[in-house]
């Protein structure tokens, strides 16, 4: 076989181990989203794959910026000493490699423990590296023998190329579950409220909620009395804690610390009866009313910040599961998102009409949605990805919302609005195809600040369909979307998918509601799913002034 030959040979028994590694993972990330599993999972694939004796994966704290063991095979009683040396000493230098690098063991172990056994010992650090520069943690392969190969090293590159997605895989699910977790907490706490007990045991049962949730040795609620002008504790988890007059004093200053500043506080180093403590102002219709707190959480460095996220996001709802209406707080739940404020205030000030029952109404829906946004995912780093699609967001539900109209919710980078509900609109098809055009033209201006940061070029089509629809409140306790069923609707969404960058297009129910008010050209003999006739629709350029 020819030198050239046996190197294409080679070459492509390589590229094959890297399809196979790459897949091995994938299948892992796919089957096993829970991260402490999937990361232990990949670390016994990378080590059955290497053969290595002692692999570790060290992630960093995204708190605090500490390197810290998060999955490890251990293979070999002769490593023992190793895996605690290389943790506790070679993290950081391995997570400020500027790429794999192969160490020796003179490089990872004191002379005087070299022994026989150790002396071939070699350990592939591998930094793992988010985009240009955005460190994450390292990955730790020892093995004694056969040393690492320069194949080999190729391959922890694309081991490393899969770890990382995984890793921000990891985090986004941990992510999720503390937004479900703040959910289902909210949810219960609404539960709590909807038994009509006496005001302090209700607050009491709350904050036993609250402890269980955040894991806190004990939860408090102070009020303002009846003139407004002093705290007063009105409910906690533990009155033993509090008769230590120094205990109170610090609590009581932390919460006036937290209402002078108006937002949440927290303290990790008070001492050691009462080491940790983190509160909230509570406030109702824009006047504070009190505060809300845990003391003592169980977690070594006391109160973590998704701990802080969950007290925020208990506390902001606290006036509306405990304070506020029944009826308003359901409104603010379901809609609170999706109309302009001023609207919000008009559905508040309606009590005895329910917005969120079941009702058929002609409507018009639109739709918006990014053109090739899969490929623009492929090719976009995932941080710049979500900025982008977060600015695109905010900047179609601000056209939406200043239109008047309700944002129904998005689907990915797909948004979905309805015109004539839940107040009616005699001009809401002329209102969708505002909406529309100055989507449009605001979307090119999005793009123009984004292709400068190098996001490629995403245009939108947009898709608006008028015609009777069922419209309110749809889902479970745990979540419910303001939303429509029906024909108009699926019509809307076929028609959005037709539509070419930068088109509007409308159906002709919506044509017929604007065509005297609107410059269009018709499309006709198109084909949509679930339609068994040829369609028209229009493609509108302008509203006449």
């Amino acid at each position: 076989m020819s030198t050239n030959l046996k190197a294409l040979q080679a070459e492509l028994n390589l590229t094959q181990k890297e399809l196979a590694l790459t897949f091995a993972i994938d299948e892992i990330r796919d089957t096993m989203p829970e991260p402490s599993t999937m990361l232990a999972n990949i670390v016994n694939t990378l080590a059955d794959e290497f053969e290595t004796d002692l692999c570790l994966l060290v992630l960093l704290d995204r708190e605090n910026g500490k390197a810290e063991l998060k999955a490890v095979s251990n293979r070999s009683q002769e490593l023992d000493q190793l895996e605690h040396v290389i943790t506790r000493q070679l993290a950081e230098r391995a997570i400020n490699l500027a790429g794999v690098t192969i160490w020796q063991a003179k490089d990872v172990l004191p002379a005087m423990s070299i022994n026989q056994s150790l002396e071939s010992l070699q350990v592939a650090a591998v930094p793992i590296i988010m985009g240009d520069d955005n460190r994450l943690g390292a990955l730790l392969l020892g093995r004694s023998n056969p040393p690492f190969s320069s194949d080999e090293v190729k391959l922890l590159k694309t081991a490393e190329n899969q770890i990382d997605s995984a890793v921000i895989q990891g985090y986004a699910y941990h992510e999720l579950n503390q937004r479900v977790k703040e959910l289902e907490t909210i949810y219960r706490i609404d539960h709590i409220r909807d038994q009509n007990l006496p005001f302090d045991e209700m607050l009491n049962i709350v904050l036993q909620e609250l402890c269980t949730v955040i894991e806190a040795e004990m939860g408090f609620v102070m009020l303002y009395d009846r003139a407004g002008q002093r705290l007063e504790l009105r409910a906690t988890t533990d009155d033993d804690l509090f008769r230590v007059s120094s205990h109170y004093r610090v609590v009581d200053n932390l919460a006036n610390e937290s209402l002078k500043r108006a937002e949440l506080i927290y303290r990790n180093d008070l001492g050691h009866g009462l080491k940790s403590a983190m509160c909230i102002p509570l406030i109702l219709n824009e006047r504070i009313i009190g505060v809300l707190g845990v003391v003592n959480g169980y977690g070594p460095n006391g109160f973590t910040s998704d701990e802080r996220r969950l007290l925020h996001a208990i506390g902001s709802q606290m006036d509306t599961a405990i304070f506020e209406n029944l009826e308003q707080h359901r409104l603010r739940q379901v809609l609170g998102r999706s109309v302009d404020p001023h609207i919000m205030e008009k559905l508040l000030a309606n009590p005895n009409v329910d917005f969120l029952k079941g009702e058929r109404s002609v409507l018009t829906v639109l739709y918006a949605d990014i053109r090739g946004s899969t490929h623009l995912a492929e090719r976009t780093d995932p941080e710049v990805l979500v900025a982008f699609i977060n600015h695109y967001l905010g900047q179609m539900t601000e056209i939406i919302l200043s239109y008047k109209g309700t944002l129904d919710k998005f689907v990915g980078d797909e948004v979905m609005a309805l015109f004539g509900a839940p107040f009616p609109q005699e001009d809401h098809a002329l209102r969708a195809v505002r909406v529309g055009l100055a989507m449009q033209e605001a979307h090119q201006t999005v793009m123009d600040i984004w292709q400068e940061r190098g996001v490629a070029t995403a245009p939108i089509g947009i898709g608006i369909a008028t015609g009777e629809l069922i419209v309110g409140e749809m889902g479970c306790p745990q979540r419910a979307d303001y939303t429509v069923i029906g024909r108009a609707a699926n019509l809307g969404s076929r028609i959005c998918s037709a539509a070419k960058a930068g088109q509007v297009l409308i159906s002709e129910a919506t044509f017929e509601l604007v065509k005297h008010a609107v410059e269009a050209s018709p499309i006709p003999g198109l084909q949509f799913k679930g339609v068994n006739r040829d369609v028209t629709v229009y493609h509108v350029t302008r509203v006449l002034e």
